[in-house]
């Protein structure tokens, strides 16, 4: 505040007497300006009279001028409470999960799978057991080694990797043996761990033992003095054969689409879904084309929900019949497809005897692979596998 008039002093001086709440004085030639609060304000006015003087209010501060301020945008300010204690809630759930290194799995199985284990979008975070997770899905799927499941922001990510060696080392304090899990021919071995049963160029059943998890030890005269149980451990790679039966009709239908179609706009919020569109046109054959997109902030921080654009188009149904070279070069694409597949599981190729033939109205694709893969599975240590010792053995 201001105050202008000759009796300045005369002035603070009345304000002190008066126990009035001033401070930042500073005087200028004939005005003085200071601090005040609001009631002292108030009585200065009986104070500037007698001393022939003016006050002018300058400047307001503090909460309640701010909250007067404001008074008129109040929707404002409430929103940007409610935002930050909706965006608290939010961070307690969460809203995303995302799976990487899976290949034989697609992450709708392995969602459904969690789904029936209580685990989805909308599950506390208080809730969620990253170690159960890391033990239902290794359990549950023979072909998943390691898990490793971990909470970022609003979201699950689970790696996986995926032994496409067919034995897996189960996570047990257990001793096991390895027997394969195929008809083939031994190709190589590398045992790092375990009593080898088989060598390269045996042939071996399914079922057969190949490393054993019990070493035995003998003595100076070659007699069976004590064994080891251990958990086998050996790379073990067979030439084995892998059929392949395939067959479709020449006569078939295939889809010639118009140029209708319908196009919706879905926004999912939570677990409802709300339609949007206009003027829908009415098909006896379509397809549906969904592309998904749910929000977020950032790369960790998801949000309840989300949109689809959705496309429906109009088809009539073609009936065709194949050609011949048509009909084989659909199947050697199908082929090719599952020869790729085998790849990525390791699986190496030696021979192709698969044959094509296009006969009473039908391609059918028979035959077998000539691979090389990597067999074996485990098999637990029991105690009738376990060798007699003699009396006499023991006693040395």
């Amino acid at each position: 505040m201001k105050f202008t008039g000759l009796d300045k002093i005369r002035f603070i001086n009345l304000c002190k007497n008066n126990k009035l709440n001033i401070w930042n004085i500073t005087s200028e030639n004939d005005y003085v300006i200071m601090c005040c609060d609001v009631a002292s304000f108030y009585k200065m006015k009986k104070l500037r009279r007698k001393c022939n003087g003016s006050i002018k209010l300058l400047q307001r501060r503090g909460l309640l001028f701010q909250t007067i301020k404001y008074k008129k945008h109040i929707f404002f300010v409430v929103g940007i409470i409610l935002f930050f204690v909706i965006a608290k809630i939010i961070t307690l759930y969460v809203w995303n999960i995302s799976f990487e290194g899976n290949y034989s799995h697609t992450d709708i199985e392995l969602m459904k799978f969690l789904n029936k284990n209580k685990i989805d979008n909308g599950i506390r975070k208080s809730k969620i057991d990253c170690e159960e997770i890391e033990y239902l899905l290794r359990t549950n799927y023979d072909d998943i080694t390691w898990v490793s499941a971990e909470v970022r922001g609003t979201r699950i990510f689970i790696h996986i990797k995926e032994n496409f060696d067919t034995y897996i080392a189960k996570v047990e304090d257990k001793p096991y043996n390895i027997i394969s899990n195929v008809d083939g021919m031994i190709d190589s071995i590398v045992t790092r761990s375990g009593t080898p049963k088989i060598k390269v160029g045996d042939e071996v059943k399914k079922g057969q033992l190949l490393v054993s998890g019990i070493i035995e030890i003998y003595g100076d005269s070659e007699e069976l003095i004590n064994y080891r149980l251990v958990n086998s451990d050996s790379d073990i790679y067979a030439r084995t054969y892998i059929e392949y039966n395939d067959e479709f009709e020449l006569k078939h239908i295939e889809k010639e689409y118009t140029d209708r179609k319908n196009n919706i706009l879905q926004v999912d919020i939570l677990d409802k879904a709300f339609y949007l569109s206009l003027f829908q046109k009415k098909f006896k054959n379509y397809d549906i084309v969904k592309d998904y997109k749910q929000l977020s902030i950032t790369d960790n921080f998801y949000l309840p929900m989300g949109y689809s654009n959705i496309s429906i188009k109009e088809y009539k149904n073609i009936y065709r019949i194949y050609k011949e070279d048509e009909a084989r070069a659909i199947e050697e694409s199908k082929i090719e497809f599952f020869m790729q597949k085998l790849n990525e599981k390791g699986i190496q190729i030696i021979e192709n005897n698969v044959t094509i033939v296009v006969e009473n109205e039908k391609c059918i694709a028979t035959g077998n692979f000539l691979v090389v893969e990597k067999i074996g599975e485990v098999q637990y240590v029991d105690d009738t596998m376990l060798p007699k010792i003699s009396s006499s053995e023991s006693e040395t």
